[in-house]
């Protein structure tokens, strides 16, 4: 039997109404600064802001990504009051440690939180990009980080654009992505709904080699959760390559993926 881990199941915890409204606070400030650069006159394709993950998922080591030049950056909502913050030593150890491990720079949207008879106040520390090291004590200039050097596509990166290519396959074939998962070791990776209503989920597997990946080893995925049997299961080979020897941030790649392959079907 297949023995691949499996942590991500359709059923996941819902987000509180306080960290949405702050998710919100923050995309929409981190937008408006992209969007007076990004219409300004020195903007150019390859050096404007971008959103690399602005959904929301779970699980994730952070909360929102974006890329500028040949940098990306990965930023983590920290509510604070008087007190207390809402990031635990273990959550921002594991942040960092991925930021590490796949060369994006981590940067923290420090939102105060007083409360009020009525909730909640939620106050950016900083209005203009409100970015912070990791350690919560400098600001962060995006403009002054970001480099123009090559640099080689991390594990990550490459996982989360073969995501973002099976996503808009299923999207373009009329069905609606319900979730995504774009963490290491974590399966499946995405879960969708069709045109009648049935609901499916579908590992995505990448290679920067000269093979698309195959599916024969996933074969008995459906095994690893009880809670895989009652929906269909598909399997996902994106093969991406460069004219290059390393895939480049910022660079053209061949992308080689032939469609959904269905490994399993449910009872």
């Amino acid at each position: 039997m297949n023995q691949h881990p499996i942590q991500y199941l359709m059923d996941r915890p819902e987000p509180s109404e306080l960290f949405l409204e702050a998710r919100q606070m923050s995309g929409g400030q981190l937008q408006e600064q992209f969007r007076q650069f990004n219409n300004g006159p020195l903007s150019t394709r390859y050096k404007r802001f971008t959103w690399i993950k602005a959904e929301l998922t779970y699980p994730s080591f952070d909360h929102l990504t974006f890329a500028f030049k040949n940098s990306i950056f990965s930023a983590m909502i920290e509510l604070i009051d008087e007190t207390n913050s809402s990031l635990t030593a273990i959550k921002k150890d594991r942040w960092t440690k991925a930021c590490t491990e796949n060369n994006l720079i981590p940067c923290l949207f420090k939102i105060q939180c007083v409360a009020t008879n009525n909730g909640f106040d939620l106050n950016p520390m900083n209005d203009v990009w409100n970015l912070y090291d990791a350690e919560g004590h400098e600001l962060m200039d995006p403009f002054e980080l970001a480099t123009e050097d090559p640099m080689e596509m991390s594990g990550w990166e490459n996982r989360n654009f073969s995501i973002q290519v099976v996503r808009k396959h299923i999207e373009e074939k009329g069905h609606e992505v319900l979730s995504f998962c774009d963490l290491p070791d974590v399966n499946p990776q995405i879960w969708f709904r069709d045109s009648e209503e049935k609901i499916s989920w579908v590992i995505v597997q990448y290679s920067t080699g000269k093979e698309v990946p195959k599916a024969e080893s996933w074969k008995d995925f459906e095994q690893t959760s009880e809670q895989l049997l009652p929906f269909d299961g598909y399997f996902a080979g994106v093969q991406i390559s460069s004219e290059k020897v390393k895939l480049l941030r910022g660079e053209g790649m061949f992308v080689n993926f032939k469609g959904l392959e269905q490994i399993y079907q449910s009872k």
